[in-house]
């Protein structure tokens, strides 16, 4: 990857953590991100992936920053402060001191003196056919298809803007101009940090992938250990929970909010788990068998149980009965 001078790039990154690059400098890091290709890995060899990796260090600056803006308030100083101190050196001594301490769940009574259990707002859409639309205490919004659940801390906002999806697909708008980041992380552990507007996460519960999708802006995307990529609009990354693989794909994809949604190539669990949803039935169905075939199917709001059930049939041979909210697959006619 052909990108500018590496110093000026980590300094970059950890301006852009911070939250105080210049348009200069954004438009630096634009075309940065811009080089990175759009299939396959993201990186060319590990030592690029170790550099993006140590730049996310630069994230924790903000927190430890409105930490002590709260010490400052409560603690007395009865120490001279040194006139001169290397910045750097004062930030990464306090970045390891509070990795350590929330490794032994210490940070909390470190600056408060006691730990304090977090307060979560959990929100479950409905069934039905119906997105579900909400807005974050910072203005955010957020669509959520049928079924789908998330939670944030009751101070949304005030120090960090976390948000976590339990279960399913949601869409999200973020409010620009907040002093936090906005990220938002699935139980799987992959997370997604916004460098931009609006994006949508795919996480069902039982369905063995993550898929981000970036409508504007910039979304960058990572594991529990390496950032996967930086997403621009238009592009997504599917990120396979069993082979930890990510790959990185182009295109346009539908706006579900109004309702439509597309499948492609998916399994069966994950049509079951639209369907459950959308129309308000149990499925039930042979896990094994149905794990071997992968389904192809478009629904709108329009579409109802029936159609979409004949769809599935005429497509794949499925055979399936349907009665009093129920539909059992029966098998696949070859």
């Amino acid at each position: 990857m052909s990108h500018p001078d590496q110093q000026i790039i980590d300094l970059l990154l950890e301006k852009h953590a911070l939250g105080i690059l210049t348009r200069e400098e954004s438009a630096v890091l634009e075309r940065w991100y811009a080089a990175f290709p759009a299939e396959g890995h993201v990186f060319d060899d590990e030592a690029e992936r170790k550099m993006m990796k140590e730049s996310m260090k630069a994230g924790i600056f903000g927190a430890i920053q409105a930490e002590m803006e709260d010490v400052k308030h409560t603690a007395v100083v009865t120490e001279p402060v040194p006139e001169k101190r290397p910045v750097r050196r004062m930030y990464w001594r306090a970045a390891a001191a509070i990795l350590v301490l929330m490794a032994t769940g210490g940070l909390m009574y470190f600056f408060n003196g006691k730990s304090e259990p977090l307060s979560y707002t959990e929100v479950a859409a409905p069934a039905g056919r119906n997105m579900h639309y909400l807005k974050l205490p910072d203005g955010s919004a957020v669509w959520l298809e049928p079924g789908s659940r998330l939670r944030y801390v009751s101070n949304f906002g005030k120090k960090s803007r976390d948000v976590q999806i339990v279960d399913g697909l949601a869409h999200f708008s973020v409010a620009q101009g907040a002093s936090h980041p906005f990220i938002v992380s699935t139980a799987a552990g992959i997370q997604a940090k916004v460098l931009g507007t609006e994006f949508s996460v795919k996480a069902y519960s039982g369905v063995q992938y993550i898929q981000v999708n970036v409508e504007t802006g910039m979304v960058q995307v990572s594991d529990s250990g390496h950032i996967l990529g930086v997403l621009k609009a238009g592009q997504q990354i599917v990120y396979q929970l069993e082979t930890q693989t990510a790959t990185r794909n182009e295109g346009i994809q539908d706006d579900w909010r109004q309702g439509s949604l597309t499948l492609q190539n998916v399994s069966f669990a994950e049509v079951a788990r639209i369907l459950q949803n959308r129309y308000q039935v149990q499925v039930v169905y042979d896990g094994g068998m149905m794990s071997l075939y992968r389904f192809n199917l478009r629904i709108d709001n329009k579409t109802s149980l029936d159609e979409a059930m004949e769809m599935l049939k005429d497509l794949s041979g499925m055979t399936y009965t349907l009665s009093n909210g129920r539909v059992t697959v029966t098998g696949i006619q070859q």
